[in-house]
């Protein structure tokens, strides 16, 4: 096995903090999704928006984006706009997590790409960010129905209102 697999296992048990602060979970076993599931539908959903869209993006760029988004969170975890962390400082953890990474692992692109993500500057980490933030919608709209709370799918429908109208034929 190698380190690398070792080191992203950890975001197959890192639950979403956000669903668990607002009590929202699948019905029948009670979790929540974790960072390796949100990167996993993440995936499936942008594939399927350039696909049906046809967009103009280095489909190989916006998976790998997908793919390392989430990867600072092996050391320091799901951070929320709840915490008492600012944006900078939440990005400094995380991009020490990121550098050490892709330095152990001589995958210097793994640091490339995200410090790409982050800046949001290129398309393809505009629409990796509004699939992030798309994919928060559609979760939060099973959770709503799951745990029969709509104030869950209203809350993060308003706050990404922007993305989710642009994407409305995907909710």
């Amino acid at each position: 096995m190698t380190k690398l697999y070792e080191e992203i296992y950890k975001l197959k048990n890192l639950e979403r903090s956000g669903w668990l602060m607002r009590n929202a979970h699948d019905k029948a076993s009670g979790r929540v999704e974790s960072d390796a599931e949100h990167t996993f539908s993440m995936t499936i959903l942008a594939l399927e928006i350039m696909n049906k869209e046809k967009l103009n993006l280095n489909q190989e760029k916006v998976l790998k984006m997908i793919t390392y988004h989430e990867l600072g969170e092996i050391d320091v975890g799901d951070f929320t706009p709840y915490d008492n962390i600012t944006k900078q400082e939440k990005y400094e953890l995380e991009k020490q997590c990121i550098a050490r990474l892709a330095e152990e692992n001589d995958m210097p692109e793994i640091l490339d790409l995200w410090v790409e993500y982050e800046a949001c500057e290129s398309p393809e980490a505009q629409f990796v960010d509004e699939i992030d933030r798309l994919d928060a919608v559609l979760q939060s709209k099973i959770y709503s129905k799951e745990v029969d709370n709509d104030k869950i799918f209203v809350e993060f429908y308003t706050r990404a209102q922007k993305i989710a109208d642009k994407y409305k034929k995907y909710l």
